[in-house]
């Protein structure tokens, strides 16, 4: 009798979960106030009280400050989108960024770097061609420079930046992490912190960037499966093999900066790495004609699917539109991330500081086009339009049954103010 009350309730308890699970997911891919600002007001309560507190990993002391460093920078990257996306959340969310990146700024927060090279990569006279790290810190930077042009941090961001524009107009294998280590993940990091500051101030970079992920992708992208080797020796060559968490880390990034080169990752992530079963996905960290271990960036690996890859791409999936990965990516997390309120928001039980921040930066990714129809390619706000955006309360965003009608419009037909009631009476055709 158990038994069969058993084989009842259980497909009952998975069929309601899956239910939930896809209606959480479709809002948080279309951008839905509610659901972005509850997974957002969880991680920026967290780190107004937190930010800075040492995040502990596996792996010794120097990967805790790498992931107390990572977790304040996927903090204000995470928070920093969902401002963008409603502007009229700015007041709510830039204390937290602020509180993040004034961490970020201070000589404890990159003491981890600076014991590697010897000296601090914000110094004036350093080098070019190290400290890739602080491509994270950049993208920071300049996600809040967005949302405040003015910003108190500008002058270190653009010093910040110009270091970053010397390390890849040079050669790839030399633009290294760490002395002799140079992993083409944390460049796509430094491109999108290039890009960002290019978009905030008005500069030019296209050319630069065009020609990096050029030499990029002929240095790291596996031609035969399309993914990205995780790993390069100081004269080029691979010193790791392709890998997923890597692809969908460079794939979210890179959505900042060459969203060709991101579609293209996503692509192959999703040829040789997606799996799926009963609604639910994953990603596999190494293709599938490889077998292989996992280690502190892929996090668990089992039965060859990897926790950071799957993490990552959902912002990959997100930033290409591409909702059936989203979905099935987001049930997974739900699962084995337990996400529950707290403070007033949604928190991953089983996912701690970093993980929410990553989760937050993930799932609130800038949308690129839906797949398989056109849309512009750029969803962000171009310089100077942020003044305007701010002026627009959150409601007057596309309600529910509008997005058919509004995805037939380009960017540019959307209503300015006082020509809504005119608009209404056009048709879509006109």
């Amino acid at each position: 009798m158990r038994r069969r009350l058993l084989l009842l309730v259980l497909p009952a308890i998975f069929a309601l979960f899956h239910l939930f699970t896809g209606r959480w997911a479709a809002r948080l891919h279309s951008g839905e106030l509610a659901s972005q600002r509850a997974l957002a007001d969880a991680v920026a309560s967290w780190t107004l009280d937190k930010a800075g507190q040492t995040a502990h990993s596996p792996g010794g002391a120097l990967f805790d400050a790498e992931w107390t460093f990572g977790t304040c920078t996927m903090a204000v990257m995470g928070l920093g989108q969902v401002t963008l996306e409603h502007p009229a959340l700015a007041d709510r969310y830039l204390p937290a960024m602020e509180r993040c990146l004034d961490w970020l700024l201070s000589e404890e927060a990159r003491s981890f770097g600076t014991l590697a090279w010897g000296e601090d990569g914000l110094a004036a006279d350093t080098e070019p061609g190290g400290h890739a790290y602080l491509g994270y810190l950049g993208a920071a930077l300049g996600v809040h420079r967005l949302l405040v042009p003015d910003s108190r941090y500008a002058q270190r961001h653009d010093d910040l930046t110009r270091s970053l524009v010397r390390g890849l107009a040079g050669p790839v294998e030399r633009f290294q992490t760490y002395p002799g280590e140079t992993y083409p993940p944390d460049q796509s990091a430094a491109a999108a912190a290039v890009a960002l500051h290019a978009r905030a101030t008005g500069l030019d970079r296209d050319a630069l960037l065009r020609d990096w992920a050029r030499r990029w992708r002929q240095a790291a992208v596996d031609p035969g499966t399309g993914m990205l080797v995780q790993r390069l020796d100081p004269q080029g060559g691979w010193a790791d093999g392709p890998r997923g968490s890597g692809t969908a880390f460079a794939a979210y990034f890179l959505s900042h900066a060459q969203r060709e080169l991101s579609e293209e990752l996503h692509r192959a992530l999703v040829q040789q790495a997606w799996v799926h079963s009963l609604g639910l996905g994953a990603m596999r960290e190494h293709p599938r004609s490889v077998r292989g271990r996992g280690d502190i960036d892929s996090g668990p690996v089992v039965l060859g699917l990897g926790v950071s890859a799957t993490g990552f791409a959902l912002g990959s999936a997100r930033a290409q539109g591409d909702e059936r990965v989203y979905r099935g990516m987001l049930r997974t997390a739900a699962l084995f991330g337990l996400p529950v309120p707290h403070r007033g928001g949604r928190w991953f039980m089983t996912g701690g500081g970093i993980g929410n921040a990553i989760m937050l930066a993930m799932l609130t990714a800038p949308r690129g086009r839906p797949r398989l129809r056109q849309r512009s390619a750029d969803s962000w706000p171009q310089h100077g339009q942020l003044s305007q955006l701010r002026q627009r309360s959150a409601d007057s965003w596309p309600q529910h049954g509008q997005l058919s009608q509004l995805r037939q419009r380009s960017a540019d037909s959307w209503p300015q103010h006082g020509q809504l009631s005119q608009l209404r009476q056009r048709s879509a055709d006109s």
